[in-house]
């Protein structure tokens, strides 16, 4: 089929163009604070109407836009930033390509107003996907007022694929929080629907500002790092091991002011932390990198996100060297092994073994010997019969058949096998269980119960622990409130953003309840386009049983893989965990008698 080349309209190509730029409201909000920033403002206040994309409003006390520049600034490429292509050699300002308040207004209902000092009125426009409807004056103080109403108001396609309200907000504050890192001396200020979330005044410096950000007490045991190396400076604050995350949302990287994503300086700031944290956990820190312009690459990716260094080599060994000096004086903590007997010389060298027998070179732990001993299915798909409740809780579901047990000096053992899986023998064949996924499924259905019947007993601490969290998951905890206190948690707002833990949801063993609440609101995520209460529900039962489960790696006394395995076929869906990976396998006798050659 002949397709005709022809010219894209200039409203289509423009939103086009725009959807590059503007992927989301955060987008439009990240873009003109980052205008307000390079105009010099000292003061910054955020308001926002019910949701980013219904209404937000960014005023600043800035340079102003002159009334007779300020309709050019939302034509595309118009820019004060730079002029020829060598300036970006030497750009200092964050934003440079003159697409943010042209993409802005091509996708929204926008209102500028803005003032220079001398001027006896701001000069104000309005536009509506991109064209100006309104021009005029009108009284204001030196600086510029930006407006946004209904985000993708003309691109319905956009907004079906947008983020929650509620989470869109909570992204805007990580937002806002990294600027304010970065422009520690500008007083930053968010009213959401009239109410004040946070005002920071002017700092005099780094550690004044990360106290304002987490309070006082945590950015005291936040480690300062600084280095330079070839006219490269960083500056850190390292969270101790004990603050590290699920996920990488405790780490901002600046550099040159600007907030982005950099896989190196990720990787530099792990190394730096070496033994001190196990696979899987991630530091919380705040890294400050200044790097001569000429050396640097801004001009990525249309979100301005992602910058290229000149040398990865200098700016790699520069964060990890400087990092790993005040981490230094900590000492990795102590793992405790239980005894075991001593290994052939030519087993396996397997780290951290808390066998307490071993077998042809196999690390096994005894377990369930006497009577008793758990109920195995004997095959993945079966689904009618009886079923072990033993340990099981409130979960309830469709009865499995159960093998029918040996004699116990034939089939009634169970063995952990590297601390990772449990192996038992049943007719016919062996059985090898996860046990964190096995784990997982079981206290996903116990959640699950107590979300939707009746609230659960919490466990009360000892000594009630304090947590500090950022604003964003402080946000979320308030908004998880009842959710929480309904699956067992007792907790009080001690004020933003610190947390008083007094009781767990009871049955749990955890020895850093701080930690598991830090994870289950990392694992909850921030990006989920449906409210339903249903779903909801389900994300906090899936988080808090990821994250409360038993790991790969936790030594299980006998008793434990005993009960583990009576509760995971107690559950109503034993052959998967709440993410659909399989908890248990079944390998047949007749497989291990063809590997022998007795077939």
């Amino acid at each position: 089929m002949k397709r005709t080349i022809r010219r894209l309209a200039a409203d289509t190509a423009s939103r086009i163009a725009a959807g590059e730029v503007i992927d989301r409201p955060l987008s439009a909000l990240k873009e003109i604070l980052e205008n307000a920033f390079d105009a010099g403002a000292r003061s910054i206040e955020i308001r926002v109407e019910r949701a980013l994309d219904h209404a937000f409003q960014v005023a600043d006390d800035g340079t102003g836009i002159p009334a007779a520049e300020i309709e050019l600034a939302l034509e595309r490429h118009a820019t004060s930033k730079l002029t020829t292509l060598d300036d970006l050699d030497r750009l200092e300002s964050l934003g440079f390509r003159g697409e943010a308040l042209p993409s802005i207004a091509a996708v929204s209902r926008l209102k500028l107003v803005s003032a220079v000092n001398d001027a006896e009125v701001a000069a104000l426009v309005r536009a509506e996907g991109g064209i100006v409807v309104e021009r005029g004056e009108i009284a204001r103080a030196p600086g510029t007022t930006v407006e946004v109403r209904d985000v993708f108001f003309n691109v319905p396609a956009r907004r079906k694929f947008l983020s929650g309200p509620a989470g869109e907000l909570r992204a805007a504050t990580r937002m806002i929080e990294s600027c304010a890192l970065a422009f520690p001396a500008v007083a930053i200020r968010l009213t959401v629907d009239g109410r004040e979330r946070f005002h920071w005044p002017a700092a005099r410096d780094l550690r004044e500002r990360c106290e304002q950000l987490w309070s006082p007490r945590h950015a005291a045991q936040r480690l300062l790092a600084t280095g330079e190396r070839d006219g490269v400076h960083v500056t850190a604050m390292l969270g101790l091991p004990e603050h590290a995350r699920a996920t990488r949302e405790g780490q901002v990287f600046l550099v040159n002011r600007r907030w982005v994503q950099s896989p190196l300086i990720a990787q530099a700031l792990r190394q730096a932390y070496g033994n001190l944290l196990p696979p899987g956990r991630f530091p919380a820190a705040v890294v400050w990198l200044t790097v001569p312009p000429a050396r640097l690459d801004v001009n990525v990716h249309p979100t301005k996100r992602e910058v290229r260094f000149a040398d990865d080599d200098t700016v790699f060994g520069l964060i990890a060297g400087a990092c790993a000096k005040p981490l230094a004086s900590l000492h990795p903590p102590f793992t405790v092994v239980r005894g075991g007997a001593p290994e052939p010389a030519w087993a396996d060298r397997v780290r951290e073994r808390p066998s307490s027998q071993t077998w042809l070179g196999l690390e096994t732990q005894a377990g369930a010997g006497a009577p008793g001993a758990a109920a195995i299915p004997e095959s993945a798909d079966a689904t009618a019969g009886s079923r072990s409740a033993a340990g099981s809780g409130s979960a309830s579901g469709p009865a499995v058949s159960v093998a029918a047990r040996a004699p116990a000096e034939a089939e009634s053992e169970l063995w952990q096998l590297h601390r990772t899986y449990i192996l038992a023998p049943v007719r016919g064949g062996l059985v090898i269980i996860d046990q964190h996924a096995a784990h997982e499924r079981i206290l996903y259905e116990e959640a699950l119960a107590r979300l939707q019947g009746e609230r659960g007993a919490a466990q009360q601490l000892l000594f009630p622990v304090l947590v500090d969290l950022s604003r964003d998951h402080f946000d979320l905890l308030l908004e998880l409130g009842p959710q929480l206190q309904q699956l067992g948690w007792d907790l009080s707002p001690l004020g933003p953003p610190t947390v008083v833990i007094q009781g767990v949801p009871s049955g749990l063993r955890t020895e850093r309840p701080a930690q598991l609440l830090q994870d289950m609101l990392d694992g909850y995520g921030e990006d989920s386009a449906s409210t339903a209460d249903q779903q909801i529900v389900e994300r906090i039962a899936r988080s808090f049983a990821c994250h409360a489960a038993t790991r790969a790696g936790d030594a299980l006394t006998r008793e434990e893989m005993r009960t583990l395995v009576d509760r995971l076929f107690a559950t109503s869906h034993p052959h998967g965990d709440p993410h659909g990976r399989v908890t248990f396998v079944r390998l047949d006798l007749d497989e291990f008698h063809r590997r022998f050659g007795r077939l």
